[in-house]
């Protein structure tokens, strides 16, 4: 069964993720010849472009080396076949873009489409009607989270010659070319000196640590014994995060049905359940992050067929606890179904400690995606051993919850009530399962689940448990109920006054912890494709920007310094802060003094996908949420995380106000 878990798991990461294409189908080259004709002994030019697919680039032509003797593999270029041209000693090269890069701990020339003009000599008379020249360029491709080793790439080659004069050569940086020894080319610039020439106060600021990245590098460089102990602190921590909590009634009512089957295996199969949580959240996240790089995390935590399957686990349990597997499901399905949720090994087990797995990622990525950040960079010691004392702190406490079913059992007369017990946390499970639906309709952006039937679903199962627990209506196994005693009365008391209060969600009041887990207020009230609570803004200083250009622009006009929230449609964390911290009046007051930008970066719609780089590429993080506080002219201030210390958060907002 342990084979068959782990074979599924692989199965899932690798279905989740797209499989590897052909990189060469991310680039374009074209080589142009500029004269039909020429005899042995003459220079001629060849003009040649490339082309990278979007977010893909490759380096400039000269070595530049980092602090630590480290950098990019700079392009090559050369003419095939090598029969007919000589080695280019001279090539004319569109002026790179330039940035810093933190893995190299410096500016990097880089291009993501470009021009040259190659000047060769011929080693024999060149027809273009018989001889197909082919530019081959070494080059070394990469994306916003990783780059691919350096290798050859041909041209294809354009049938007719194309006219050529000195004025284009005009604007283009010179290169001169050398060779060692062993043929290995070595490009300088002749008269161009970009790093030198670089404004470093703008390019510096393209990509800065957050607060979460800073901490981390600080631990590690404090040794092996710090980090570890700074990951197991963090792992406590993250269990107050929203995402966490619904795992507590699941995870009891999980065990509870499981009790029954399994007398004497409480404690192994609350180990089993703990290692699975461990093991899953290290091993996803590393081979996530090893094929899709540190956003990995986040997207398959918020995919949506990835909820999909958490809700149908969910709504499976649920009915596994109402006894009610006769319900008109095909026989094929019902017998794998119940099988499966009622075998007494431990697959089913690892299975649930993947699922939490899963429903935790939103909530962790302050730590696990800033410490997974560095695997597509080569760093496994430090990633493993995070994510192994993170994993192991927040897996704790779900051991004990796992053993909580197993004292109930041996408790006297403990069938009735436990049964009773059973279908309560049962309808929990249905309510914890639209959670996980509502996640898949915000990431295909349906417009379906709205807060308002979000809630009214949530409070029509508390109204089913109400009449459940008061023997208005009964399951086919439960006995007549004879008598409500005080137990009885006391709990439906409890449900009634949740379904009151939840209900006063629907009239428009807040809900405090629970708003977290709901859709924003303003989803699937409006039908445009376009972000519906930010439009077009009368007063832009109280309301809020989703366009990073806009409210840039508006901030110089004004210079007013920039308050940019990286959020998500499914970040739990997202919604506690929005609806608990920034309603707060100290915390309102402070962020009316910004320009004020909310970037969403977990749908599926291309302009979240930017956001998403936007976030990667200029602060090297993928948490969520995340706050930025900026000059107007883009000069860091300060970054904040989740946090519900609402001092920290002023003192964090302080920063900025002019």
């Amino acid at each position: 069964m342990l084979k068959k878990f782990i074979s599924f798991l692989f199965l899932l990461v690798f279905s989740i993720n797209i499989a590897k294409s052909d990189f060469k189908d991310n680039i374009k080259i074209t080589i142009y010849p500029t004269i039909d004709k020429a005899k042995a002994g003459d220079e001629i030019f060849f003009k040649i472009q490339i082309e990278l697919a979007e977010h893909w680039y490759t380096y400039g032509m000269v070595e530049i080396l980092g602090p630590e003797g480290l950098g990019p593999q700079p392009t090559e270029i050369k003419i095939l076949p090598e029969d007919y041209f000589e080695l280019p000693t001279k090539i004319y090269a569109e002026k790179p873009k330039i940035k810093y890069d933190s893995a190299f701990l410096t500016n990097i020339e880089y291009y993501k489409k470009a021009t040259f003009f190659v000047p060769v000599k011929l080693k024999k008379d060149f027809d273009l009607s018989n001889i197909k020249p082919i530019a081959n360029l070494y080059l070394q491709l990469c994306d916003t989270v990783r780059c691919l080793p350096g290798e050859d790439y041909k041209s294809t080659t354009v049938e007719k010659a194309i006219s050529f004069n000195n004025k284009d050569l005009e604007n283009l940086v010179l290169v001169n070319v050398t060779y060692d020894e062993s043929g290995f080319p070595k490009n300088t610039y002749a008269n161009y000196k970009p790093i030198d020439n670089l404004d470093k106060s703008k390019v510096e600021n393209f990509s800065q640590q957050t607060e979460s990245n800073k901490l981390i590098e600080e631990k590690k460089k404090e040794g092996i014994f710090s980090y570890l102990w700074f990951s197991m602190l963090m792992g406590a921590v993250s269990l107050l995060t929203p995402c966490v909590f619904p795992m507590i009634p699941i995870t009891v009512s999980f065990f509870t049905k499981r009790s029954e089957k399994t007398k004497g295996k409480g404690l192994r199969d609350s180990l089993v359940y703990s290692l699975g949580i461990i093991l899953t959240f290290t091993m996803i996240g590393l081979i996530v992050s090893i094929i899709a790089g540190p956003t990995g995390i986040s997207k398959l935590a918020t995919n949506g067929w990835v909820n999909l399957f958490i809700a149908a686990i969910f709504i499976i349990f649920a009915f596994n606890l109402f006894g009610a597997f006769e319900i008109q499901i095909p026989t094929s399905i019902l017998n794998i179904l119940n099988k499966k949720s009622q075998g007494d090994g431990i697959g089913s087990v690892l299975i649930m400690g993947l699922v939490f797995s899963l429903t935790s990622f939103t909530c962790t990525v302050p730590f696990v995606g800033s410490s997974l950040i560095s695997v597509s960079s080569g760093d496994w010691f430090y990633p493993i051993l995070g994510m192994l004392g993170f994993s192991t702190v927040f897996a704790a406490p779900f051991f004990l919850l796992a053993l909580f079913p197993t004292f109930l059992n041996k408790l006297p007369k403990a069938g009735g009530w436990m049964n009773n017990i059973k279908v309560v946390m049962g309808f929990i499970e249905i309510a914890a399962a639209i959670k996980f639906l509502s996640n898949a309709d915000l990431y295909w952006f349906f417009e379906i689940i709205s807060r308002d039937l979000f809630l009214s679903i949530w409070i029509a199962c508390g109204i089913l448990i109400v009449l459940y627990i008061l023997g208005i209506f009964r399951l086919h196994h439960d006995s007549p109920v004879n008598s409500i005693g005080t137990p009885r009365i006391v709990f439906a008391i409890f449900f009634i006054t949740i379904t009151v209060w939840l209900y006063t969600g629907l009239l428009g009041k807040p809900l405090g912890e629970l708003d977290s887990f709901m859709p924003p207020k303003d989803y699937a009230v409006s039908q445009s494709s376009t972000l519906p609570i930010f439009g077009n803004l009368e007063n832009k200083n109280d309301k809020w920007f989703n366009n990073y250009e806009e409210g840039l622009k508006y901030a110089k006009e004004n210079n007013l310094n920039i308050f940019v929230d990286f959020t998500g449609w499914q970040c739990t964390n997202c919604r506690w802060m929005e609806i608990n911290m920034f309603t707060k009046s100290e915390v309102a007051e402070r962020l009316e003094k910004y320009v004020k930008i909310k970037l969403y970066t977990d749908s599926r719609k291309k302009e979240e996908e930017t956001n998403k780089r936007f976030q990667q590429e200029r602060f090297n993080s993928i948490e969520l949420p995340l706050y930025v506080i900026l000059t107007p002219n883009e000069e860091l201030i300060a970054t904040k995380a989740f946090t519900r210390d609402k001092q920290e958060f002023i003192e964090f907002l302080d920063k900025g106000i002019k």
